[in-house]
């Protein structure tokens, strides 16, 4: 059998989800487990991927920090989802003004450069939001900052393909029948997207996975002793010249798990997007 780039892709995130939840059990180390006799080591047998400044295994950190990158990334797709083909789907099925004014607002919303854009606003319900933990209301307001700027692209292929499906025949024939736009659109023109929306959900996770690592970089996100890509990318970047590994090996795992996700949604389901 032949093996295929996706299927390389399928088993490093396999594997980085066993890590995730196995990481302090596979070292034998606690994320935040200091140890001031092994501060900055390099990769050797004790410590796989070397300690940072505080002796902490950076093997043990970089997979349990991959716990909340990923939930982050899951949790913003799933709201992206839900905004834009919600929207899409009531400007295509409406047209008219309701159209062009959500076509007028993304292109305004576009012109913003989104980096700079999740950044206020992650800021803003930081300081709106009345969650008693810290850590809980920094990753809600992560996800939320990050969906709120990537549902965009999927309002706009929502609107269009709602626009195309609900001229056919058979959706004519529903509404003639008397049936409501709602059970119009969750019976007959949904399931014709699953394919588009289903790649489209897969392309979010590696895109909101980058974007939490650079707000976490940034020092918007979590914060230490908390752990996440981002945080490992700035703590390593301030010893990048002296202990490369610190900044090197999150990069390089994070780079793999992005690189992965592309594998794996523009291999065997890339045709659905055409």
């Amino acid at each position: 059998m032949r093996v295929k780039s996706w299927h390389l892709g399928v088993v490093f995130l396999l594997a980085l989800a066993v890590l995730a939840w196995g990481a302090e059990g596979i070292s034998g180390y606690r994320f935040d487990q200091q140890d001031s006799e092994s501060i900055l080591l390099f990769p050797g047998a004790r410590h796989w991927f070397g300690t940072d400044s505080l002796g902490r295994d950076l093997f043990t950190r970089i997979f349990y920090g991959a716990r909340v990158s990923l939930f982050i990334a899951l949790f913003s797709s799933t709201l992206t989802m839900i905004l834009g083909v919600g929207l899409g789907a009531l400007a295509g099925w409406a047209g008219g003004r309701a159209e062009a004014v959500l076509i007028r607002t993304l292109d305004v919303l576009q012109a913003i450069p989104s980096f700079l854009l999740v950044s206020v606003l992650c800021l803003w319900l930081q300081s709106r939001l009345e969650i008693g933990d810290l850590n809980l209301k920094t990753l809600f307001s992560l996800g939320v900052s990050i969906s709120l700027v990537h549902w965009f692209n999927v309002a706009k292929v929502t609107r269009g393909q709602t626009r195309q499906i609900k001229v056919l025949t058979y959706v004519e024939a529903a509404r003639a029948l008397g049936a409501s736009p709602l059970r119009i659109f969750l019976r007959h023109i949904l399931p014709n997207m699953r394919g588009t929306l289903g790649v489209l959900f897969a392309l979010q996770i590696p895109a909101s996975i980058l974007y939490e690592s650079m707000i976490s970089f940034s020092g918007y996100g979590l914060q230490s002793p908390q752990v996440s890509w981002g945080i490992l990318l700035q703590e390593g970047w301030r010893s990048l010249s002296e202990f490369p590994h610190l900044l090197l090996l999150p990069a390089l795992v994070l780079f793999l798990t992005v690189l992965s996700f592309h594998l794996v949604f523009r291999g065997p389901f890339s045709g659905r997007l055409s």
